[in-house]
């Protein structure tokens, strides 16, 4: 195939490390410049309450901001914190950092566009909803929640099939790539050139040329290092569409905070493919970065694929609704009513299926409740598979009741971390869940970043949610919802396997920490929000 050749961008994934510091080194200076013209000017001194209580009045006014908006109470305890720490520099940082949306011509542009198309392209789930209230009345409000808020439908009429490994999937999403007919629709986090995404690419070019109408959308902030800046310009001469999902920007530009993490392949609109998986080698272990990479695939063959291609669409009308071409099209043309013939006929529909996405400045914190939902739903056993462990005060709370309430409650964390500090944060959370009788485990073979919940053998999530602030406020992300499906039970019996494979986190280690180490979880603590 064509090799998209070309530098590749330097990497910034550690920009907000880079700035804090720098924005603290400034303070600093500004600091020891205050204390030296107080010093040496007497005629100084007479005026320096000035710039003092101009910072203050600052402060005060954003602090009232902060306490008075609907931000989540962690976010708030912890800008406040920082404000008030760091009178200069916190509310630079909060500016840049902490804003989702700024303007209300923002929010309209964003998401009303995108919850508009969520709406056109959805369909009527009464029936469905009433089913599954039949069948289990205590399951039947996470739907509801999920129809009524996140504007996602429920859907019958869908096989499940659950991959455990990204290498297991991935034969699969070939050879289903290979049947497209009409449209095929990529987004992911990241892309990466490599055997993975390259023997993809091949496919995607080949289905152009026989008609067929292919779309990529990547981000551009998860891909900086992985694709050169010529890929777009590549792709549409192929005759592929494609964008970077937020071009990276000056720091200034707070729509970075926001990216788009979701892992989304649709094909023809009657087969789909959801996870924790990007386009790149290591996600199939095709290469070694932090030893065994698990992760995770879920193919819908059937009605639910809808959701996914409803969730792809809303973020691609978004970015191009003022484009003339984009205007007359028909979005129904990609729904599964309209290419419903294309469908397997050999397909096992079982239980039910809600694909949703999680936008971070619609006002609803969709993906965060219906994990507390699951949570407080259980009665026998959460079980929860997640590489980053950061929850706010709320899930914290609803795992340590669970524990507490006899539930067996097991999380599975990394064994070997990709980012060092992060871990440290995901450590720091261990000695208040074991506290309660959370079981913690560390998948030792290597790095784990499936994310998923199962509870009961009667729901589970699959997608991209990380169990942290930034996947829960964020981020664009995705995730199924699983209702009595065959893979429910595969997923139970995905963690059983990971939890053989990972070894347990003995309780009186973490307990018995000297006051020092406790002290200092519990600064880090309180930082998990900016991270």
């Amino acid at each position: 195939m064509k090799k998209r050749t070309g530098p590749k961008r330097k990497r910034v994934s550690h920009i907000r490390l880079y700035i804090f510091g720098i924005l603290f080194l400034l303070q600093l200076l500004a600091i020891i410049g205050f204390i030296y013209l107080l010093v040496l000017y007497e005629s100084f001194r007479a005026y320096s309450y000035i710039p003092i209580v101009v910072i203050y009045v600052i402060d005060l006014v954003v602090c009232l901001f902060l306490v008075n908006s609907r931000t989540q109470n962690d976010f708030k305890n912890t800008w406040l914190f920082t404000i008030v720490a760091l009178p200069i520099v916190g509310i630079i940082l909060y500016i840049l950092f902490a804003n989702k949306m700024t303007t209300k011509r923002m929010r309209v542009k964003r998401n009303d566009k995108m919850n508009n198309r969520l709406a056109i392209t959805r369909i009527d789930s009464t029936k469905e909803l009433k089913k599954l209230a039949v069948i289990d009345r205590e399951l039947a409000p996470i739907a509801n929640y999920l129809d009524k808020n996140c504007i996602a439908s429920l859907y019958e009429n869908t096989e499940t099939i659950y991959y455990p490994y990204g290498q297991d999937g991935y034969p699969h999403i070939l050879e289903e790539l290979q049947k497209a007919k009409r449209f095929i629709f990529v987004e992911s986090f990241i892309i990466e050139d490599g055997y993975m995404f390259d023997n993809i690419y091949l496919i995607l070019r080949e289905k152009v040329k026989q008609g067929v109408d292919v779309r990529i959308i990547y981000d551009d902030f998860g891909s900086v290092k992985k694709m050169t800046y010529r890929f777009v310009k590549d792709a549409v001469k192929d005759g592929i569409k494609c964008f970077a999902f937020n071009v990276i920007r000056p720091f200034v530009d707070v729509r970075q905070n926001s990216r788009d993490h979701r892992k989304i392949i649709v094909i023809d609109g009657v087969t789909g493919f959801a996870g924790g998986c990007n386009l790149a080698d290591e996600y199939i272990n095709r290469v070694e970065r932090f030893g065994d990479w698990k992760d995770n695939f879920i193919m819908l063959k059937g009605e639910g694929v809808n959701g996914l291609t409803s969730l792809f669409l809303s973020t691609w009308d978004a970015q191009f609704r003022n484009k003339k071409n984009i205007n007359k099209e028909n979005v129904m043309d990609y729904s599964f009513i309209k290419n419903k013939e294309l469908c397997d006929r050999n397909i096992k529909p079982d239980g039910f299926v809600q694909p949703f996405g999680e936008i971070p400045f619609d006002g609803e914190d969709g993906a965060k409740n219906v994990y507390l939902s699951m949570i407080l739903k259980a009665k026998k056993y959460v079980y929860l598979s997640t590489p980053y462990l950061m929850p706010d005060s709320e899930l914290l709370e609803a795992l340590n009741i669970a524990a507490k309430s006899g539930i067996d409650v097991r999380i599975v964390t990394p064994g070997i971390p990709d980012k060092k500090f992060v871990y440290s944060v995901t450590k720091a959370y261990y000695s208040r869940l074991l506290a309660s009788g959370v079981k913690i485990y560390e998948y030792t073979p290597g790095f784990n970043h499936a994310k998923m919940m199962v509870v009961d053998d009667v729901v589970a999530t699959v997608g991209t949610i990380n169990f942290d602030f930034r996947s829960m406020y964020l981020h664009f992300e995705d995730a199924i919802e699983l209702y009595y499906t065959k893979s429910v039970l595969e997923v139970k019996k995905d963690m059983d396997y990971i939890i053989k494979k990972s070894k347990i986190i003995k309780s009186e280690v973490y307990l018995n920490k000297p006051v020092i180490v406790r002290i200092y979880w519990s600064i880090i603590r309180l930082f998990a929000p900016l991270l």
